[in-house]
C-alpha cells in the first residue's frame, strides 16, 4: 500500500511500469507540472524506480558471470574478485545495498552523462539542480566526490523518506543486522566488504 506507479499520478514512465512510494510520487508529479511550465518542450520521464532484491540480483550477477559487458569486458575474465566488484560498483550496486530497493530514488532519462551536457538534457539538469531540492529531492551521486559510485545526473532521491533510511542502513550494518553473509548472491563474500564505502558515500545534502 506505500508504493503506486509513475503512470498512476500522471509521470511518464515510457510504459515502464515503475514503482515507487506514494509520497515521492506526490512530490515528482507537483515538480513535473512545474517543469511543464518552465521548460515547454523539454521532455521528463522517469527510467528506472523501486527493484527489490531480485531484480537487484539479476543485474549485478549479469555482470559479475559476465553475460553483460562492463566498460568492453566480459567480468568473468577479471580474476580478483574484489577487482571485478568494483568494476561492477561504477554504476551498479550489489543487491541489499541499493537505495533503489527503498523506493525513494528514481532515474530520469537518459543513464549517460553527454546527455546532460548540451542541449534539452542540460536544461533539465540545470533546473533539476536549481528547484528540485525545494519538492524534497536531492541529487545523490555529485561530481567531485572521491569514493564510491561515479557521477549520476539522473540519480535523484526524495530526501524526506530517504535521508532516515541512509542512518537505519549503517546502524544495521554496524550492529552486524546487514552481514554479506546473508545476502545470497554472486561474489558476495568478496564484495561486501566494500558495502559501507558505497552506500555511504553520497552528496551530504542527501543526509
Amino acid at each position: 500500500p506505500a508504493f503506486a506507479t509513475a503512470a498512476s499520478y500522471g509521470i511518464p514512465d515510457r510504459g515502464r511500469g515503475i514503482y515507487l512510494r506514494r509520497e515521492a510520487l506526490e512530490a515528482i508529479q507537483k515538480m513535473y507540472a512545474q517543469i511543464q511550465k518552465d521548460l515547454p518542450g523539454v521532455p521528463f520521464w522517469v527510467q528506472s524506480g523501486t527493484r527489490n532484491f531480485a531484480s537487484q540480483k539479476s543485474i549485478w550477477e549479469s555482470k559479475w558471470n559476465g553475460n553483460v559487458a562492463v566498460g568492453g569486458i566480459r567480468l568473468n575474465t577479471v580474476k580478483d574478485p574484489v577487482e571485478r566488484a568494483r568494476r561492477i560498483l561504477t554504476y551498479s550496486s550489489m543487491p541489499g545495498t541499493s537505495r533503489h530497493h527503498w523506493g525513494t530514488d528514481f532515474d530520469i532519462n537518459s543513464l549517460t552523462v553527454d546527455y546532460y551536457r548540451s542541449g534539452e538534457g542540460k536544461k533539465l539538469y540545470q533546473w533539476m539542480l536549481a528547484h528540485a531540492p525545494k519538492y524534497g529531492f536531492c541529487l545523490v551521486y555529485t561530481e567531485g566526490r572521491k569514493k564510491g559510485y561515479e557521477f549520476e545526473p539522473w540519480h535523484w532521491s526524495f530526501k524526506p523518506l530517504s535521508a532516515p533510511l541512509i542512518k537505519d542502513w549503517e546502524r544495521l550494518h554496524k550492529e552486524k543486522k546487514i552481514k554479506g553473509d546473508d545476502l545470497k548472491f554472486a561474489g558476495a563474500a568478496s564484495a561486501f566488504s566494500l558495502a559501507p564505502e558505497y552506500v555511504s558515500s553520497i552528496n551530504a545534502e542527501c543526509r
